[in-house]
């Protein structure tokens, strides 16, 4: 975990550079310090979830018509005097991801040079669904070669955007996710996973529903969540509102583990229901139900060979006299009567004047 103030500052300097491996540099060289503490990992997730958002913000600036309209023109320009890299260079000079640029460029040249015929106003919704997609996945379907390999250097440049970043993301969440569910059966929990709840037909569905709650850290934890991600402040509040709330709603308190760690202010939303963890709880963290019944069935157990031994023991060391005073104090209810007589007759008799012989008693 980190605080507000380091995370602020540590963004500071990633934000200003569009790779990965400047950013490292600059924050080498301002604050050495961070990089003995905090894991890669961390660094690359806080820079890659600043620049989506700041992506997502311009978005409808470079969509607009105009814009779109340029970015075509310049690139038709470029390409008329041999020019490489052309989208690449026109990406860092306008502030874009390369593969969003990409994207413009491929359906401006399927409205001017494959379908110029074609209606404009029809918008973008007149291409058949996920073909732009499909184009910029596989670029052996594009006519043109010059475009389909500008389109290619896009997406192995683009750090942030694209198919390739798309599957390292996949890969890296059902990786942790598995990672998730290992740790849960090392630590002996009953748990169904996502797609068994979906078969069952929740609609908001937890990595990890636990069939019996646990504790963790004395808070009661019903289902788990992975992130394999950062968990910074305006990310989680969205993951807030779409996922953990939903969850606590249908399934109670849960946890969310931010396996590159989070900020830890946010920890105190905790009060909601949903606790915030960096990694899997160690044993020691956890208590379960079956832990409390074992504890006490084993304790009742010692109490009762304790008890066991204690009679044994009473009952070897008990003499005749004992029993005898056992045996004259009972008094049999066929006796308890209010006959004045009855109590007196027996008041007088003296204990040592009988003698047991056989099945009768008689007078010395």
């Amino acid at each position: 975990m980190m605080n507000q103030k380091t995370y602020d500052g540590i963004l500071e300097i990633l934000s200003r550079e569009p790779s990965f491996i400047e950013g490292r540099r600059h924050l080498e060289k301002k604050w050495p310090e961070i990089l003995q503490t905090v894991d890669e990992k961390t660094l690359k997730s806080m820079q890659a979830q600043y620049y989506v958002r700041r992506m997502r913000r311009c978005h409808h600036h470079h969509y607009s018509r105009e814009t779109r309209e340029k970015y075509y023109k310049l690139y038709k320009e470029a390409k008329s005097r041999n020019e490489k890299n052309v989208i690449l260079r026109l990406a860092a000079k306008n502030d874009i991801s390369p593969c969003l640029l990409a994207r413009i460029i491929l359906e401006e040249y399927y409205w001017n040079d494959v379908n110029h015929g074609r209606d404009r106003s029809e918008g973008r919704s007149s291409l058949p669904s996920g073909f732009m997609t499909d184009c910029i996945r596989d670029i052996a379907k594009l006519p043109n070669p010059e475009l389909a390999q500008e389109i290619y250097e896009t997406t192995v440049m683009d750090n942030f955007y694209g198919p390739a970043v798309d599957s390292i993301k996949k890969s890296c969440g059902v990786e942790y996710e598995m990672i998730l569910k290992a740790h849960c059966k090392n630590a002996g929990l009953s748990f169904i996973d996502e797609d068994r709840l979906r078969e069952e037909g929740y609609d908001k569905t937890p990595d990890i529903k636990l069939k019996i709650p646990i504790m963790i850290n004395n808070r009661v934890v019903n289902w788990l969540e992975s992130k394999a991600s950062f968990g910074d402040p305006i990310n989680h509040q969205q993951y807030m509102i779409d996922q953990y709330l939903p969850y606590k709603n249908r399934f109670g308190p849960g946890a969310v583990i931010y396996w590159f760690g989070f900020v830890e202010e946010l920890a105190d939303t905790g009060e909601r229901g949903i606790m915030l963890l960096d990694k899997f709880p160690a044993a020691e963290q956890i208590t379960r139900l079956t832990d409390i019944y074992k504890t006490e069935a084993e304790e009742l157990k010692i109490q009762m060979l304790s008890l066991k031994s204690d009679n044994e023991a009473n009952e070897n060391n008990i003499d005749l006299d004992d029993k005898k005073d056992k045996f004259y104090n009972y008094v049999d209810p066929m006796f308890d009567s209010d006959d004045d007589s009855e109590h007196s007759l027996l008041s007088t008799i003296d204990n040592n004047s009988f003698n047991v012989c056989g099945d009768k008693c008689q007078e010395k």
